[in-house]
């Protein structure tokens, strides 16, 4: 217990020192941005986002050495020689080999769809209370596949259905009249039409020479 309390405040103190070489770096650079339609394939710069704007600007903050083991992330300290567990409560995310991951419910989970809206799946955990076979009050857990969408513009992550899909699609007349009954879509036709609004919709990312 103690040394994970000692990594996470190691971790911390990391983090703060990141943030702040950061906005010196981006100030720096703000003046000579320019940006390029996301293509499969795209350059993102590696490293760990503190933040959504770090991704729309593709400019992680942590750019030290990093690597996941199973479900966590570590990165590695040069002055104190180690690895360094991340906390996912801290992050927003990181790029890894042109993949983008989002954190959500303690793990990272990779955006299968990137674009305005961008899809991805995560597990969700839902906590209920019930009694066990003497009566007495327990916690069960149960465990479940979510599909989730991003709204780039806002960085909100919404559940993937009928309904909250349907404000960005009535945006555009040519998929409002395509997808006029959306009640009792499914998962796939969803993530199509996901597809089709990105299509319409192109999403641009700052391009570091």
């Amino acid at each position: 217990m103690i040394s994970t309390r000692l990594e996470k405040l190691i971790f911390n103190h990391f983090i703060s020192l990141v943030v702040f070489l950061s906005c010196i770096t981006l100030s720096a650079q703000d003046d000579s941005l320019h940006y390029g339609e996301y293509y499969l394939g795209f350059p993102f710069q590696e490293g760990i986002y503190l933040s959504f704007d770090e991704f729309r600007l593709n400019n992680p903050a942590v750019k030290t050495e990093f690597a996941r083991r199973a479900t966590d992330l570590y990165v590695y300290n040069d002055s104190l020689e180690k690895v360094i567990l991340v906390d996912p409560e801290k992050v927003w995310g990181y790029s890894q080999a042109g993949n983008i991951y989002v954190s959500s419910n303690g793990s990272y989970w990779r955006i299968i769809n990137i674009g305005s809206l961008a899809q991805y799946s995560a597990i969700a955990i839902s906590v209920f209370r019930t009694v066990d076979s003497f009566g007495f009050p327990m916690e069960q857990e149960t465990k479940s596949m979510e599909q989730l969408f991003l709204d780039m513009e806002t960085g909100k992550h919404y559940l993937l259905t009928p309904d909250n899909i349907k404000p960005f699609i009535e945006e555009q007349p040519l998929l409002k009249q395509r997808y006029k009954s959306m009640n009792r879509i499914k998962d796939r036709e969803l993530i199509l039409m996901l597809k089709a609004y990105n299509e319409l919709i192109p999403i641009y990312f700052p391009v570091y020479d």
